[in-house]
C-alpha cells in the first residue's frame, strides 16, 4: 500500500515517522526552482532526440572497500532525498512541478552488472524515467574485488552540472539542503549582453572531416592528467585553468582534425552569482567561443585564449544568459540555444565540472570520480572536465559517425604535455594519471 507522508522529520533529512521502508516521498520543505527556458528547451531536446537517455548526464563514482547492498544504498538515499526537491517531484504536463504521489526508491536505485568505467548513460538505462516520476536514475556497481562503483544521471531539465554535484553532497555528506530564489534576475536590458553571443550562433563552423552521418549510437572515452600539472602551467602563464584545459582542447582538436581555422566551440556557464553557489536547478548559459586551432604555437594559442575567455568577456556572458533565461520568451530563445547544439554552428561542447571535495559512500571513500556527458540533437561531440582530488579526467561522449574519438581525447592528454613544456613546467614523479579508456 502506497501513501503520501507528511511529516517534518524527512523534509529536514530524517526517515519518515512510519519507518524508512516508506516507498513514496515524504512532502519536503522544499521545492525546485520554477521551470523557465531552459527547462522547456531541454524537454524539447528530449523529444528530438534518436533515444530520451540522450538527455541524461551525471558522474561514475569509483569506490574502495566492499560495495554496499543495494538496500543500504537505497536507504541512505532515502534519508535524504526530501532534500533535493528535484529527485522527488516530477514535471508534469503543463511543466510544472509537483510532488510524485507514487514515488518508489526502488525505481530510482537500481543495481547494474559490468565493469566499473565510463560508458554512455543509456547503456545503463535502456529504459528512461517516464515523465509521471521524477527524472533520474542511480546504479550500485558492485564492481569486483575491492573496487566497486555508484552511477548518478539526471534528466539535465532537471538538474545542471553543479546541481548534481550538490545533490550528491547532500544525500552522502550530509550537506544541507539547497536554496530556491524564483525571482526574475537581471532586467530585459541586461539581455542584450547575450545578442553578440546569439548572433554568433548564426555563422556555420568549418566543415571538419572527422564527422561523418550520425548514426545516432553513443561511444565514450576519457584521459586524464593530473590537476597540479594544469594549476602549475595556468601559474606560469597567468591565466586560468579553464583557460589551460580550452587551450589543450584547441591543440587536440587541431591535432585529430588537421583543420586550419579557428574551431568555433559551445562552452556552458555557470551563472549563478557567487552568494547562490548552492543554489539548485538549471543555471546555465552557453558561450560560443573561437579555439585558437589554427595557430601551432602554443604560448600564441594561451595568449589568444586568455583574449577570447577574459574574465570581463565571461562575465558578460554569465549576465546576458542570466537575463535570457529570465526575461525572453521561449519562443525568441529558445531556438538560438537550440542552434548551439547544431554541428553546423559548433564543433563540440566543452564543459567544466566545478572541483568537488573527497566524497564518501556510506564510509566507503571514492577514489575517482568521472562526468558523464549528454548529447543534445544533431550534435555529434560532447566533452566535461572532472576534477577529483589529484586528477583531472576529460570524458568525450560522441556519436559512432564521428571517427576517431579517441584521439580528442588521447591528444587533449598530449597537449597538456607539450604546455607544460611551453610554459617550462617541469614534470614531477607524481605526475602520473589513468590511461585512456574507451567503451
Amino acid at each position: 500500500m502506497k501513501f503520501y507522508c507528511r511529516c517534518r522529520k524527512f523534509a529536514t533529512g530524517g526517515l519518515c515517522e512510519v519507518g524508512a521502508r516508506a516507498t513514496v516521498p515524504i512532502m519536503s520543505l522544499y521545492r525546485p526552482a520554477a521551470p523557465d527556458l531552459l527547462t522547456h528547451t531541454f524537454l524539447a531536446m528530449e523529444q528530438a532526440a534518436p533515444d530520451a537517455s540522450d538527455v541524461y548526464f551525471g558522474v561514475l563514482l569509483r569506490c574502495g572497500g566492499v560495495a554496499p547492498s543495494v538496500g543500504e544504498l537505497r536507504a541512505q538515499v532515502m534519508s535524504r532525498v526530501g532534500m533535493v526537491p528535484a529527485l522527488t517531484h516530477r514535471l508534469n504536463d503543463a511543466v510544472e512541478w509537483e510532488p510524485d504521489p507514487e514515488f518508489d526508491i526502488e525505481n530510482h536505485v537500481l543495481v547494474a552488472d559490468g565493469p566499473v568505467d565510463v560508458r554512455p548513460v543509456r547503456e545503463w538505462m535502456p529504459d528512461p524515467p517516464g515523465h509521471d516520476h521524477p527524472l533520474w536514475r542511480m546504479w550500485l556497481l558492485p564492481g569486483t574485488g575491492a573496487e566497486w562503483g555508484l552511477a548518478f544521471a539526471v534528466h539535465h531539465g532537471v538538474l545542471d552540472g553543479t546541481g548534481v554535484m550538490r545533490a550528491l553532497e547532500v544525500l552522502f555528506a550530509g550537506r544541507a539542503g539547497s536554496t530556491v530564489d524564483d525571482e526574475v534576475s537581471g532586467s530585459a536590458v541586461a539581455a542584450l549582453r547575450a545578442v553578440p553571443n546569439m548572433l554568433r550562433t548564426l555563422r556555420s563552423a568549418p566543415e571538419l572531416n572527422v564527422f561523418g552521418e550520425l548514426t545516432g549510437e553513443r561511444r565514450s572515452d576519457t584521459a586524464a592528467v593530473p590537476v597540479a600539472r594544469l594549476r602549475a602551467i595556468a601559474d606560469a602563464a597567468q591565466v586560468s585553468v579553464g583557460q589551460v584545459h580550452l587551450v589543450a582542447m584547441a591543440g587536440a582538436v587541431r591535432r585529430w582534425t588537421g583543420v586550419d581555422a579557428d574551431v568555433p566551440v559551445c562552452v556552458p556557464v555557470d551563472t549563478r552569482r557567487s552568494d547562490e553557489h548552492d543554489r539548485s536547478g538549471v543555471h546555465l548559459g552557453l558561450v560560443r567561443i573561437a579555439l585558437p586551432t589554427a595557430t601551432e604555437d602554443p604560448m600564441r594559442r594561451i595568449r589568444l585564449a586568455a583574449q577570447r575567455m577574459s574574465q570581463r568577456r565571461m562575465s558578460s556572458a554569465r549576465i546576458g544568459a542570466r537575463a535570457l533565461i529570465d526575461n525572453v520568451p521561449v519562443r525568441w530563445s529558445g531556438p538560438a540555444l537550440q542552434r548551439l547544439g547544431d554541428r553546423r554552428k559548433v564543433a563540440l561542447t566543452a564543459s567544466v565540472f566545478r572541483s568537488a571535495p573527497g566524497l564518501s559512500i556510506l564510509g566507503r571513500p571514492v577514489a575517482d570520480l568521472f562526468a558523464l556527458p549528454w548529447l543534445p540533437p544533431g550534435h555529434g561531440c560532447f566533452t566535461i572536465l572532472a576534477r577529483y582530488g589529484a586528477t583531472a579526467t576529460l570524458s568525450v561522449l560522441t556519436d559512432t559517425g564521428v571517427r576517431g574519438a579517441d584521439e580528442l581525447a588521447r591528444g587533449w592528454a598530449r597537449e597538456v604535455a607539450v604546455l607544460a613544456d611551453a610554459a617550462g613546467v617541469a614534470p614531477h614523479a607524481e605526475d602520473t594519471a589513468a590511461p585512456v579508456m574507451s567503451t
